[in-house]
C-alpha cells in the first residue's frame, strides 16, 4: 500500500516509510502500561521494534516500573518484530541470548544483552510473562530466554512455535515461496521452540493468564515486603536514635559530635534508599524550635551539599536562614537559587525584601 507521503508502493521507500508509520500507529509496540495494583507493574507489549526505534519508549516504561516490586509483561498478542531488546532490562550485562544459525553460511550469530539501555537492569524483581497462541517470533525469543535463564515465570498457553526464520524467493512475477534459512539456538538448552512453542510454567487459558499472574505476583510482593519492612524498621529505629543524639548534642553545643552522628544517620538513610531532597526537607522541619536551630540548618546544609544543582534545596536553606534572621546567608543562597533557576520570582522577591 502507498504511504501518505506519496511514494509508489513498488518504490524503494515503500517499506521503510510503511514501518515508520506503523511505529507511530502502534506506539513502538507499547500498548499499555499500568500500575495495576500496589507494588505491581504491568506492560502490554504488542510488537518488538528495533531498539533504536523503541529505546525512548522502553526507558520511559522502565522508569514508570522502577518502584514495582513485581512486574507482569504481557506478550499474548505480540507477533514478533525486529529482535528482543527487553531481556536486557532484566538480565545482567553481558548475558548470551538465543542466537541464529544460518543454513546457508553455517555461521551461528551470537546475540547478547545490551549495555546501552539507559538504566540499570532489574535483576531481582519478580517477573511474570503472559503468553498465548498469538505470541510469535521475537516475543518467543524473549519468553524462551527468560524462562531458560530462570529469570521469569511464564503464565498462559504455549506460544505459536516459530523459531525458524524464512526468506522469500520469487518464482515469477506472480508467485513466490518461503524457505526456512535460519533457526534459533539457545546457549542454555542448545535447542529452540520450533513447532511446539514456548511452554508456560503455569498453564492456564490465555484469557485467564493475567488473573493467574496477578495472584502469583501478590504472593511475591507480600514476601518481599515482609523482608524489606523488617530490615527498614530496624534501620529506622537505629536512625531515630542517631537523630535524637544529634539533636541533643547540638543543644549542648557539641557541634562536632552532633555532626558525626548526623553523618552516620544520613549514611544509613542512603543505604536504605531513603535519601532525597524531599526526605531531607521534611526531616529538617521536624526541628522548628529555636533551640533546634543548629540541627535544622545542619540538615538543610547537607541537603545543598548532596544536591548542589537543586534550586529547591538552595531555596529551602535560604528561607530557613531568612526566618532565623541570618540575612547575609539568606541572600547568598537566594542568589544561588537565581543562578540555578533564573526565572525564580520568589527568589527575586526575597532578595528585594532582604535588601531593604
Amino acid at each position: 500500500m502507498p504511504s501518505d507521503v506519496g511514494e509508489k508502493a513498488a518504490g524503494s521507500l515503500h517499506h521503510p516509510v510503511r514501518y515508520f508509520l506503523l511505529r507511530l500507529k502502534e506506539n513502538a509496540g507499547f500498548f499499555k502500561l499500568e500500575w495495576i495494583e500496589p507494588g505491581i507493574g504491568y506492560l502490554d507489549l504488542r510488537r518488538f521494534y528495533s531498539f533504536d526505534q523503541a529505546r525512548d519508549m522502553a526507558l520511559a516504561a522502565m522508569a514508570f516500573l522502577a518502584n514495582a516490586r513485581a512486574i507482569i509483561v504481557d506478550v499474548r498478542e505480540n507477533g514478533g518484530g525486529s529482535g528482543d531488546y527487553l531481556s536486557s532490562y532484566f538480565l545482567p550485562y553481558p548475558t548470551q541470548l538465543s542466537g541464529s544459525y544460518s543454513r546457508r553460511t553455517g555461521i551461528l550469530t551470537e546475540i547478547w544483552t545490551r549495555r546501552d539501555i539507559g538504566t540499570e537492569p532489574r535483576l531481582d524483581v519478580p517477573l511474570f510473562i503472559l503468553t498465548g497462541p498469538n505470541t510469535f517470533s521475537a516475543a518467543e525469543y524473549f519468553a524462551y530466554d527468560m524462562q531458560s535463564r530462570d529469570r521469569a515465570t511464564l503464565v498462559g498457553e504455549p506460544t505459536k512455535g516459530g523459531a525458524h526464520s524464512v526468506d522469500v524467493f520469487a518464482i515469477d512475477d506472480q508467485f513466490e515461496f518461503y524457505i526456512s534459512t535460519e533457526r534459533a539456538v539457545s546457549p542454555v538448552t542448545g535447542g529452540n521452540w520450533e513447532g511446539v512453542g514456548v511452554i508456560p510454567d503455569i498453564r492456564v487459558p490465555a484469557a485467564a493468564a493475567l488473573e493467574t499472574a496477578l495472584a502469583e505476583a501478590r504472593k511475591a510482593v507480600e514476601a518481599r515486603d515482609k523482608d524489606r519492612n523488617a530490615g527498614l524498621n530496624k534501620a529506622v529505629e537505629e536512625m531515630q536514635a542517631l537523630a535524637d543524639d544529634a539533636a541533643r548534642l547540638y543543644r549542648e553545643g557539641k557541634a562536632k559530635e552532633a555532626a558525626a552522628a548526623l553523618d552516620r544517620l544520613l549514611g544509613m538513610a542512603g543505604n536504605a534508599g531513603l535519601i532525597s531532597e524531599f526526605f531531607l526537607g521534611v526531616f529538617a522541619y521536624n526541628f522548628p524550635s529555636s533551640e533546634d536551630e543548629p540541627m535544622q540548618l545542619a540538615i538543610l546544609e547537607k541537603n545543598v551539599r548532596l544536591f548542589p544543582k537543586s534550586f529547591t534545596a538552595c531555596e529551602l536553606l535560604a528561607s530557613a536562614y531568612a526566618s532565623r534572621g541570618k540575612t547575609e546567608l539568606a541572600l547568598e543562597y537566594f542568589r544561588k537559587v537565581l543562578e540555578l533557576d533564573p526565572g525564580n520570582r520568589n527568589a527575586v522577591k526575597m532578595i528585594q525584601e532582604l535588601q531593604k
